[in-house]
């Protein structure tokens, strides 16, 4: 059975309105360990920094991760090439998230490149769910550690909508106010 996890913690933002966070990415090291030394995890972590003294890789506390990155690497986590699809994929993701209400509100995780002012909101929620409903993995868990995570439960899409099909899905929004 093949586990594979995506870990994003993003602290830096370059949207001048949007403060840089400390905790994010020591949370999502902190993840990361747990999936790989209890769980059986592969884990691909975003920011990924080589940590010197012990020679391995870790979040970065002070990169920055655009939303090319996060896209890429939650297709290839979701909808990999070829066919090593994983069994369960796991994506965590600790950092800002922002909401957009003009005529309909809309969820995004934010990366550090994001700017409002120029209509760069980051990654929004409705793609995720529909890569989600698209994947092909069969246990497939979204656990959003960040601002407007609920409106990923916003869609009557929540269940898999694959009963019968052999998918799981399991949703943890943590919303922060």
């Amino acid at each position: 059975m093949s586990r594979d996890a995506l870990v994003v913690g993003i602290n830096t933002y370059s949207y001048a309105r949007l403060k840089n966070l400390t905790a994010p990415a020591q949370d999502a090291e902190a993840i990361a360990k747990l999936l790989e030394n209890y769980c059986e995890f592969n884990v691909k972590r975003l920011p990924a920094v080589k940590d010197k003294p012990n020679n391995t890789i870790c979040v970065g506390q002070k990169t920055g991760v655009t939303l090319t990155q996060l896209r890429e690497a939650i297709v290839q986590l979701f909808k990999p090439e070829g066919r090593n699809i994983p069994d369960t994929a796991l994506l965590y993701f600790s950092g800002h998230g922002l909401r957009r209400n003009q005529g309909i509100q809309e969820g995004f995780l934010a990366t550090s490149d994001v700017n409002p002012d120029l209509e760069k909101w980051g990654l929004p929620l409705q793609w995720l769910r529909q890569l989600l409903q698209e994947s092909e993995v069969r246990q497939q868990i979204i656990w959003l550690d960040c601002c407007y995570s609920g409106e990923l439960l916003n869609f009557e899409e929540a269940n898999p909508g694959d009963r019968g099909k052999g998918r799981d899905r399991c949703l943890l929004p943590l919303p922060r106010v």
